[in-house]
């Protein structure tokens, strides 16, 4: 048996063992005390984190690694205009103006996740691993999930557990924090001011977003690391004296960006306006550090997947890159009335779309959270047509449709423990462009795994060895 599935059938023993009740009625006290709720929801209804061995592990963040060390290949050539970035992204104006603005630090993704679906091989060394989006726009869930494993690891079925096998779970937010820090002294450097020791950090988004709970999560770290932190609406921002403010008295030295780049652009669609907003003047004059960085809308596209997918672009990449991609990225392609390759052979991608619905995914190449997305296999025909005309007339990916990885988790319900089928995603974070630590866990009833979609389920990962 694998030994990750020996790991889950101990924990569910251990559970069975306990009293399920008290401690589910306490871990809804635990998750409302410690703010863990999405809006009005609560961001886990399962008793079990997921549990990866940590050689499984390894070879997630491995090809995580190289697939994003691609990504940042045709980054770069579309920044440099080896490739015309204009017409393969669409871009608009808006997009068009915040791009431009310069890099600083390096990459511009300080913090992103890499969502992807894993599937466990007989053995410890072999698994089934497909990449299907990076969310390279300051991605959400991190400090949801750092809380929420510090909540897991004291559950007493835990506590027994942890009697038995080995568990690791790294700190996320204060590894936030570090990175924020970090990136702000090499923008110091490029830019010439003098670094803070403590740099005052604004936590940005919008006042009415359902993930507010999670800034305050954030808060708390920062804090506690030395920092001076203030949440903030990007219209409570203010440049004077060659300084970014939130409100009148506090002076910020890093803007920890949490408003996407698309809902800016939805806010302030006319360039001139945009250009103007206090937030983004304070980056154009290098006035404050912000991460992630406005470029992080090139990353963030997901016609990147399809660039990286194309034959036409292998040769900028390194063999072990070349070997990542076309293993864990499942093939997509721009949506165009064009011939590609598919399944080695020419063919013409519309009729393609077309004919085998079943086998792919449309999805609109700005948009988050599942928002457009359409599954192939789970619509009609006439559906179908009017999802791909939908997708020639605006910019869309085709992707190929990659099994979905489904697992058992218990859930208190009616006054019962059961335990039930949910889909799973694994998705590594990754920090400043490269390096790999810790991953989040969504699971979910349908192919869409999106906690913020309604329905979803966080869950927090523990990488478990068994003691020897």
């Amino acid at each position: 048996m694998h030994p990750t599935a020996v790991a889950v059938e101990r924990y569910h023993q251990l559970l069975r063992e306990s009293d399920a009740a008290a401690l589910w009625a306490r871990f809804q006290e635990q998750m409302r005390e410690n703010l863990l709720y999405f809006g009005e929801r609560a961001i886990c209804n399962v008793l079990r984190p997921q549990f990866l061995h940590p050689q499984e592990y390894d070879l997630i963040a491995a090809a995580t690694e190289a697939v994003t060390g691609a990504l940042h290949k045709i980054y770069a050539a579309l920044r440099s205009g080896e490739l015309d970035c204009q017409r393969l992204l669409h871009l608009s104006p808006a997009e068009a103006a915040l791009v431009a603005l310069p890099d600083l630090y390096g990459a511009p993704d300080v913090s992103a996740r890499m969502d992807a679906f894993w599937l466990p091989g007989p053995t410890l060394d072999q698994g089934d691993l497909h990449f299907l989006e990076y969310n390279a726009d300051s991605p959400g869930g991190l400090g949801y999930g750092d809380v929420l494993g510090d909540l897991f690891a004291e559950f007493e079925p835990m506590r027994r557990f942890a009697q038995e096998y080995r568990l690791t779970r790294p700190p996320v937010r204060s590894r936030v924090h570090r990175t924020l820090v970090e990136t702000y002294r090499d923008w110091c450097a490029a830019t010439g001011h003098a670094p803070v020791e403590y740099p005052n950090i604004a936590i940005v988004d919008w006042r009415t977003v359902r993930t507010r709970n999670e800034f305050l999560l954030s808060q708390q770290v920062f804090q506690a690391a030395g920092s001076r932190v203030v949440i903030c609406d990007p219209d409570e921002l203010t440049l004077r004296d060659g300084r970014l403010w939130a409100g009148d008295d506090f002076p910020v030295e890093i803007v920890y960006k949490r408003v996407v780049v698309n809902e800016l652009i939805k806010r302030y669609p006319d360039p001139a306006e945009l250009m103007a907003q206090p937030l983004v003047q304070a980056v154009a004059q290098k006035a404050v550090c912000i991460a992630n960085h406005f470029n992080c809308q090139l990353l963030s596209n997901k016609a990147l997947f399809a660039l990286i997918s194309d034959e036409e672009n292998q040769r900028r990449f390194s063999p072990a890159e070349q070997a990542a991609v076309q293993k864990y990225v499942p093939w997509s392609r721009l949506v165009a009335d064009q011939t590609t390759r598919y399944n080695g052979a020419e063919v013409e991608l519309v009729e393609l779309i077309r004919s085998a619905k079943d086998e792919l995914v449309l999805k609109p190449v700005r948009e988050y959270g599942g928002t457009g997305v359409v599954l192939g296999w789970e619509t009609d025909a006439a559906a179908w047509e009017t999802a791909l005309q939908r997708a020639l007339a605006e910019p869309h990916v085709v992707q190929r449709r990659v099994p979905t990885p489904r697992d058992t988790f218990p859930i208190w319900q009616e006054g019962a423990l059961h335990f039930v089928e949910r889909m799973v995603d694994v998705d590594p974070y990754v920090w400043r462009g490269s390096a790999v630590e810790h991953a989040g866990v969504r699971l979910g009833t349908s192919a869409l795994l999106n906690v913020s979609a309604g329905g979803g389920s966080a869950a927090p990962l523990f990488l478990a060895e068994r003691k020897r």
